[in-house]
């Protein structure tokens, strides 16, 4: 566990000095803890307000990782992204924050247990992406999610986690009341495939979402209108499907409860996955599959240039929060 607390230690520095960096723009939040590991540690969860508080509130872009333990370069996607939208002497400074255009919402480890465990669970075993109780039409044994222990990979849990309900209570503050905007939010992930992913909802069922147009819009908009043609865009499920995914039900509440309350408040909450895919080096490097990190982080001499690659990716993503819906339908 040392060298993982070493790690996670490293991280929440980072993040530290991020707000430093941010000055007045950055404030920082906390919305739980994680749940309590053997050796009776619970770390805490934080998030950045990154912005104007009127951009916050009114035009909220949201991106989130480190919900799987072991998947740490998304967390170090992240971090980077933030130092290269935030120093102003940096080519990717985002002057769009400051004057209060768009706000950014993060939560850099949503899973800190996790990560000082060195673990893809959280400290209690359970998989938070596998966690909200939503069941799929069809998953695979296992992978697919799993209620029988703790003790093999994929396990559900009983209920919402710790680390869960703070994500929830993120969504519910940023998002679920916010009108008139349109509001994206990015999970980085990594660990699947040899190609990058950008899924949306659902896992757990091939029905298409009700924002499907809405969300291949955006995708035609990044891949040929950006220039991000390295991703493959579209609903998890056409991959694969799972139970228990956090972001489908977040989603069917936005839809089934949120907006029927509120009919006229011309927004979407839009979820997304980058699945950053950390298969591609095996063939070159076939040691990855014998080291506990191997498949999920790239190999190290690739490591720099992988987290950098995301930037523009990222800026384009978080300028999305600048339109209206009206733009998308």
């Amino acid at each position: 566990m040392l060298r993982g607390l070493r790690r996670l230690n490293r991280y929440e520095k980072r993040i530290l000095d991020i707000v430093k960096i941010g000055g007045k723009l950055v404030r920082l939040q906390q919305f739980g803890f994680s749940r309590k590991s053997e050796e009776g540690f619970r770390f805490p969860i934080h998030a950045l307000e990154i912005g104007t508080e009127k951009a916050v509130r009114q035009r909220p872009v949201g991106i989130v990782a480190g919900v799987h333990g072991l998947e740490t370069v998304g967390i170090r996607i992240l971090l980077d992204f933030l130092e290269y939208i935030l120093h102003k002497k940096s080519d990717g400074y985002m002057e769009e924050l400051a004057k209060g255009k768009v706000g950014l919402v993060v939560i850099p480890i949503v899973n800190p247990g996790g990560v000082a465990k060195k673990f893809r669970s959280n400290p209690a075993g359970v998989d938070l992406m596998r966690n909200s109780g939503v069941e799929a039409e069809s998953a695979p044994l296992l992978f697919g999610g799993q209620k029988w222990t703790p003790k093999l990979p994929y396990f559900r849990g009983n209920s919402l986690e710790p680390e869960s309900r703070a994500l929830y209570r993120f969504i519910h503050q940023y998002f679920y009341p916010t009108k008139n905007a349109i509001m994206p939010v990015m999970d980085l992930h990594s660990g699947f495939g040899t190609i990058d992913h950008v899924w949306w909802p659902y896992a757990g069922t091939k029905t298409p979402c009700v924002d499907t147009p809405i969300y291949e819009r955006m995708a035609e908009f990044l891949a040929k209108g950006k220039k991000h043609t390295r991703f493959k865009f579209g609903p998890q499920s056409e991959t694969y499907t799972t139970h228990g995914d956090l972001w489908d039900l977040f989603y069917d509440h936005y839809i089934e409860k949120v907006l029927p309350a509120n009919p006229k408040s011309n927004s979407r909450f839009l979820p997304l996955t980058l699945e950053v895919g950390t298969w591609s080096d095996i063939k070159d490097n076939p040691s990855k599959l014998f080291r506990k990190r191997g498949i999920f982080n790239p190999a190290k001499e690739n490591k720099f240039e992988t987290i950098t690659t995301y930037r523009d990716f990222l800026r384009d993503f978080v300028l999305l929060g600048q339109s209206n819906l009206k733009d998308w339908t």
